[in-house]
């Protein structure tokens, strides 16, 4: 078995799947402006240098530890579900907060639970089909009096919905929500978990009995597959078990940190299994269709057009004030790089041009890891710059930069 990467390899990764989703995302003929948001993610330049044509600047930072680098200068696209970049940033501060939110209501005395909601399907229906039905399926629950009963019975404060997918090539897409409960302690009436940490009680079978019918409704689902969804539809889980899925929340690094992802659709560093098959996350398919997998290449357009528009982490109304967790507008979060953190080290600048040099080989991965483990100073980024300019380009260098007529697609040729 081939060792992980290091944490820096791991963190250049993600540049290179995002290059990845874009060739995936892009379509040909469309205005720089009608393309996927993606397409320009860490592609756009902030600043522009409107002197001798340069196109602007970025700024070049590595951690003191040498165990990762990062850039500044950068319009990030902020989406979750598309962009590996955007994502490994986003779901760091959601972990802080549902962690600062987990702490707060532990300390007034209450219990979160963790709530898994899913459900059987075609393997050959859309993603998009799945998801008209899930939604409706979901909206319903959540307005069921028996639900609404038991959130006011237990004095739920609110809830948090994580909307996940996983894929598998036997039974296609796999559309799931995590639900974190926070309530009273014994809101179920529960016993002691089970060694898995699965909770069961009067109520909780109520509760699956509920969630299947309406599945049933929605058209998910059907007669032969009672028994396996009155086990697996609706799992609940209890305080340690939610505090388990939290900590590791935004931190998937297997699509990332291991070559052994390369072998196509191969059944290890999976994401799970569910109905007794192995699933795969939509950042695991970039890993196959890096290495021309016509398979993983379609399943990807069809997430990004299915989940365009849609949130992955909804928070109910007030639960982060009554939580005192700060209201954070995540697009801008992820956008506002130019603040340094207090282990990083500026290492120079590089112009959009020695940008366009690196793109235009497909080397910010290697280059990203060259600066956190052997990079110190202006003159290292320039003669590395220099030396790429003697590789012939192998794809499209293009930046998209301000100008004095405003934005503009440069370094296309």
């Amino acid at each position: 078995m081939n060792e992980p990467q290091s944490k820096a390899a791991s963190g250049a990764a993600r540049y290179r799947l995002l290059r990845t989703a874009q060739g995936i995302l892009a379509v040909s003929g469309l205005e720089w402006k009608d393309q996927h948001r993606t397409c320009w993610c860490s592609r756009s330049l902030r600043f522009g240098d409107f002197g001798a044509g340069a196109g602007g600047f970025i700024g070049v930072y590595r951690n003191e530890a040498r165990d990762g680098a990062s850039l500044t200068g950068l319009n990030r696209c902020g989406n979750l579900h598309t962009c590996p970049v955007c994502a490994a940033k986003i779901g760091e501060l959601r972990r802080k907060q549902l962690s600062s939110a987990m702490v707060a209501h532990q300390a007034n005395g209450g219990h979160a639970y963790l709530l898994t909601f899913t459900f059987p399907h075609e393997a050959d229906e859309p993603l998009e089909s799945l998801m008209a039905k899930f939604d409706k399926a979901r909206q319903r629950f959540q307005n069921n009096r028996l639900w609404k009963a038991i959130k006011k019975d237990k004095r739920s404060v609110g809830v948090v919905n994580s909307l996940e997918f996983t894929v598998s090539q036997e039974n296609g897409w796999h559309p799931h929500v995590h639900m974190l409960l926070f309530c009273d302690k014994q809101a179920f009436g529960e016993g002691a978990p089970a060694t898995n940490g699965d909770l069961n009680s009067y109520m909780i079978e109520d509760l699956s009995k509920l969630w299947c019918g309406i599945l049933f409704k929605v058209g998910l689902g059907d007669n032969s597959k009672l028994q396996d969804m009155l086990k697996h539809a609706l799992n609940v889980r209890g305080g340690e078990k939610a505090a388990e899925y939290i900590a590791k929340f935004g931190r998937d690094e297997k699509w990332g940190a291991s070559s052994e992802l390369a072998r196509s659709h191969s059944k290890i560093c999976s994401a799970g299994e569910r109905w007794g098959v192995l699933h795969f996350t939509p950042f695991q398919l970039l890993v196959w269709a890096e290495a021309g997998d016509t398979w993983a290449v379609h399943r990807f357009r069809e997430y990004a057009e299915a989940v365009e528009g849609k949130r992955a982490l909804t928070w109910s109304r007030g639960l982060k004030e009554s939580l005192g967790v700060e209201d954070i507008d995540e697009e801008n979060w992820a956008a506002n790089d130019d603040t340094p953190m207090p282990e990083q080290i500026l290492v120079g600048e590089i112009t959009a041009k020695q940008f366009a040099v690196i793109m235009g080989r497909k080397h910010l991965p290697q280059f990203l890891e060259y600066v956190a483990t052997c990079c110190d100073n202006q003159a290292h980024l320039d003669e590395y710059i220099e030396s790429l300019e003697q590789v012939p380009k192998v794809a499209s260098g293009a930046l998209l930069v301000k100008r004095p007529e405003g934005r503009k697609v440069m370094f296309a040729e």
